[in-house]
């Protein structure tokens, strides 16, 4: 049976439980309804739960007709801390909590991939892993999900897997080789001075007037540092210091996000600025220091791997559906901390949007997003037919 007509008899069913898990969505960690409801279809298919000692979300194996390699699919079931703006009669009912980035596309993706596989397992020259993840929005999921070493028990060959992107058409896919989605890092700047009386300047020393030199000095890393073929943002969201307009604080904290694609700019990055902050805040007198949680780091897609995807893809959606995306993201994905260091893998860009209803290309992490599920039997065709050529006859 070719891969289109597999799948294409579950388009409604698929559908019905992508509006089942929009209805009920759940934040990272807290993902039990969802780990059941996975757990219960994956059996039902026949697929073994392996038990690596997850609190939600699951790793799970098919096994095929032959020996052979290891496939592994990936994909995140958590949802955002976003009260629901779309109207839909399928809305979250569970208020505050949406899936505004498609995680529920992304997992009802792989429930029916892993469907689908199942009804032809006995010609797969090899097997295939099922990683359903939590906790992505947390930005540590996947590391969690790593540190159970379930790779121990079954180590996949190739890692692949799907990403929602309003902004291509539904029906449709994008792909880019190399680096593909940045790193995040979250940066704590703490500066201090001396607490004094406003009036009286030559008695403190002012950390307010020191972060806000420090403020416009740390671009400069972006501008001047980084190699300017290498994307970087440096953004501070967060500062505080001080109650009183003639109240000198003690001291000022400020909280930002770095990104880049390259890990070598990375690292340059954080040495420039912890040099900034440090003698930055001494030239006035004050003190600065940088405390680092580092994040995930970027997304680069193996050049083969993608290649398999785009095969995958004309043979099943066309090729005249699959878009070559001109540049990298500068947001992030943790499937970053899978691959290459497991083996190679790829993240796509599945289409959700269309030109009929414009809350379609609202934008993830948007209250007012809606998706077009028309994605659903897309992102099934081109991961089962990816999996099907990966584990072809020799």
């Amino acid at each position: 049976m070719n891969t289109n007509t597999l799948v294409e008899k579950y388009i409604a069913d698929m559908v019905a439980m992508r509006r089942e898990i929009h209805r009920h969505p759940e934040l990272s960690n807290k993902e039990f309804d969802s780990t059941k409801r996975i757990e219960k279809f994956l059996k039902g298919c026949g697929i073994e739960i392996l038990d690596v000692g997850m609190k939600t979300g699951c790793i799970a194996v098919l096994k095929g007709g032959h020996s052979g390699k290891t496939v592994g699919l990936r994909e995140d079931i958590d949802a955002l801390p976003i009260l629901e703006q779309t109207g839909l009669p399928f809305a979250s009912e569970n208020e505050g909590v949406m899936h505004a980035c498609g995680h529920d596309i992304h997992q009802t993706v792989l429930m029916y991939t892993a469907k689908c596989l199942s009804e032809i397992r006995e010609e797969l020259y090899g097997d295939v892993l099922f990683i359903f993840q939590p906790a992505e929005e947390a930005l540590y999921g996947a590391l969690d999900t790593m540190a159970t070493k379930f790779y121990e028990k079954c180590h996949p060959d190739v890692l692949a897997g799907l990403h929602c992107s309003p902004e291509w058409d539904a029906g449709t896919i994008g792909v880019i080789k190399g680096p593909a989605n940045a790193s995040s890092d979250f940066l704590y700047v703490t500066v201090h001075g001396k607490a004094g009386h406003g009036a009286h300047p030559e008695n403190f020393v002012d950390p307010i007037m020191i972060s806000g030199y420090l403020l416009a000095e740390l671009q400069t890393v972006v501008s001047r540092v980084n190699r300017p073929v290498y994307p970087a943002v440096l953004t501070f969201g967060s500062i505080h210091g001080g109650k009183a307009g003639n109240v000198v604080p003690e001291k000022v904290e400020m909280v930002g996000t770095l990104r880049s694609l390259d890990p070598g700019s990375r690292k340059l990055m954080h040495e420039e600025i912890n040099r900034i902050v440090e003698h930055g805040a001494a030239a006035f007198r004050g003190k600065g220091e940088v405390k680092w949680a580092d994040g995930m780091p970027p997304l680069i897609n193996d050049a083969k791997v993608i290649d398999a995807i785009e095969k995958a893809a004309a043979e099943t959606i066309g090729k005249e559906n699959v878009n070559q995306i001109p540049y990298p993201s500068t947001g992030s994905d943790d499937f970053s901390w899978m691959f290459p260091k497991l083996c190679p893998g790829c993240q796509f860009r599945l289409g959700t949007g269309n030109d009929t209803d414009s809350n379609t290309r609202c934008g993830l992490h948007n209250p007012k997003n809606v998706f077009d599920e028309t994605a659903l039997p897309t992102g099934v065709k081109v991961l089962t037919q990816f999996t099907r050529d990966y584990l072809a006859k020799p």
